[in-house]
């Protein structure tokens, strides 16, 4: 495919209303970055915002209309299609993008060739104002494909840059069958034959509503999670049942409130045992992502106000290898002796 544009911006909207619409737009618009064209996929719109982007006139616009609405994922995919960028852009039609975000993803993206995608921090506002973190680069891209068998990896997806060339000679594109999560399973495919960065600046603002937060359309979103999740147990447990999905979502999930119990100890297990036998992933980093980022955190969630240090390194003995309960062991120290904490602090700069 030739390219004739630097940068395709993507951003599909339905039924936005026109204020919101509008910063959306705009902050696109006032990129200091200008070659670029900027594909808006209206799904089918029935309120006033129709009526908004059929009057806007900027000549980098590209406004495709969808009859009927198609929904969120086949809209994505349509402006993709569309695109004729060197870099596709993703943009919500309800979030802002800072005025210099374009600018710094194409030059960042022009000196890493290699990468398939990269985010960028965020500021979420509205009903949840804070900044989010991101690392620069994901080094280790093996560690990467274990962290999405088990949660969403990242980058956020509206901060998204991609490699255009990279995600046509991989077949790359969003699974229409996911209404929701459509890009976890992205960033899952993406795993397993790209690199994955992000820039370590906020670049982008990210409007957060309250349907959001109580969790408007939970369900469904899971359900996508879940698919996308069964998918990459596969290789692993040949068939899943939908209650070992359930499980492993339950217990892997980074929103997991849970303690430490039989019933995880034995999934955990099982996995670990099966990653042994297929080979699937790097079996000392597939086993102490599993100790350190999910069984760790669930026995600290164990632990209770007055529980003992000794209740504590008996607890990280029983569930943990014998090195990582160590570690955990000196980390737990650095509540009850200073000395142990600066220690920690010096290892931790070397």
């Amino acid at each position: 495919m030739e390219f004739t544009e630097t940068i395709s911006v993507v951003m599909p909207t339905y039924n936005t209303p026109v204020p919101i619409l509008k910063e959306a737009v705009d902050s696109i618009l006032s990129q200091t970055f200008r070659d670029f064209e900027f594909i808006i996929v209206d799904d089918g719109s029935t309120n006033e915002s129709a009526e908004y982007l059929k009057s806007l006139t900027d000549p980098r616009i590209r406004l495709y209309r969808n009859e009927p609405n198609l929904g969120f994922t086949k809209s994505l995919n349509i402006g993709f299609e569309k695109a004729k960028g060197k870099y596709i852009a993703r943009m919500d039609s309800d979030d802002v993008s800072l005025p210099e975000r374009l600018e710094k993803q194409f030059e960042w993206m022009e000196q890493h060739p290699d990468m398939t995608v990269c985010g960028t921090r965020f500021r979420n506002f509205g009903a949840d104002d804070h900044v989010l973190n991101a690392e620069e680069q994901i080094p280790d891209m093996e560690r990467y494909r274990i962290k999405t068998l088990f949660r969403y990896p990242g980058p956020c997806s509206p901060t998204a840059f991609f490699n255009h060339a990279l995600l046509l000679q991989n077949g790359l594109r969003f699974d229409e069958k996911l209404i929701y999560a459509q890009d976890y399973g992205l960033w899952a495919d993406i795993g397993w034959c790209g690199r994955v960065g992000n820039l370590n600046e906020v670049l982008f603002n990210r409007r957060v509503h309250s349907a959001q937060i109580t969790g408007k359309h939970r369900e469904r979103q899971i359900r996508c999670d879940q698919m996308t999740q069964e998918k990459l147990l596969r290789p692993l447990l040949g068939d899943v049942t939908q209650e070992e999905l359930d499980r492993h979502y339950r217990f892997s999930s980074a929103d997991c409130s849970e303690p430490i119990c039989p019933q995880m100890e034995e999934w955990y297990r099982r996995l670990k045992d099966a990653n042994k036998r297929t080979k699937t992933y790097d079996r000392r980093k597939f086993n102490g992502f599993i100790d350190w980022e999910i069984l760790r955190p669930a026995i600290r969630r164990s632990f209770l106000p007055d529980t003992s240090l000794k209740r504590k390194v008996g607890l990280f003995s029983r569930y943990l290898p014998f090195f990582t309960a160590l570690r955990a062991t000196f980390m737990e120290l650095q509540h009850y002796m200073p000395r142990t904490a600066a220690l920690l602090r010096r290892l931790k700069r070397r």
